[in-house]
């Protein structure tokens, strides 16, 4: 499962992000993009990775695991002017195909969460996400853009006012594109009309899982 988190350098490799939506919502700025992630304007990359760091050069490796949480802070150098998140991918080869599917669902989930709540944190005005990979691309667009949404409605972030995903294969847009605009429909619509009868039954379906997702950590979360 850890490899699918695993951003590759393949695909769109343009020196330029091309723009493909953007949305203000709750006064933050949400872009989606497409081209090389570490041409973005942001304050902060988030890496995915693995617990023995395989995708991270050698001299930037942690030499720790978080124990709460699955996200590292590592801010810019005079070699490395970028900061980072590194987002730890726990693996569990023993589960089930259902359970695997369920437990990436949540993990791509909690650690857009922790992401954010780092970020804002450390005063992070901006922030740049990669594509989380998941059974398909419907379904990590709909987990990671429910998730900014719901943190934006539902944090108090008092500093980061741009979050970016960052798309880096042809194939990623039509879905992203797609989805991006599936969930902030309402919020633009003037007319009177039913949420869910834009929307297919398997996006309904993730939104759903989503919320039971958040209500179940907030639950976990509460002394």
């Amino acid at each position: 499962m850890g490899n699918n988190f695993c951003y590759t350098k393949s695909g769109m490799q343009s020196t330029m992000s091309q723009l493909l939506c953007e949305q203000k919502f709750n006064g933050c700025d949400v872009l989606l993009t497409a081209g090389n992630i570490e041409n973005e304007s942001v304050d902060c990359i988030v890496w995915p990775t693995d617990q023995q760091f395989s995708n991270v050069p050698q001299n930037d490796k942690p030499t720790f695991i978080p124990a709460n949480g699955n996200c590292i802070f590592v801010g810019s150098t005079k070699k490395n002017k970028k900061n980072y998140i590194l987002a730890v991918v726990q693996e569990n080869n023993e589960m089930s195909f259902q359970d695997q599917q369920d437990e990436e669902r949540q993990l791509i989930y909690e650690t857009i969460q922790n992401c954010l709540k780092m970020a804002n944190a450390r005063q992070m005005r901006s922030i740049a996400f990669p594509v989380f990979q998941s059974k398909d691309h419907t379904t990590s667009a709909t987990i990671m853009i429910m998730a900014i949404k719901l943190f934006i409605t539902e944090q108090k972030s008092d500093s980061v006012t741009k979050i970016c995903i960052s798309l880096n294969q042809i194939e990623q847009v039509a879905s992203f594109k797609w989805v991006f605009q599936q969930v902030f429909e309402q919020h633009n619509s003037t007319k009177s009309k039913s949420y869910s009868s834009t929307i297919n039954p398997t996006f309904m379906e993730e939104y759903k899982s989503i919320r039971l997702i958040q209500q179940q950590a907030m639950k976990e979360g509460t002394p």
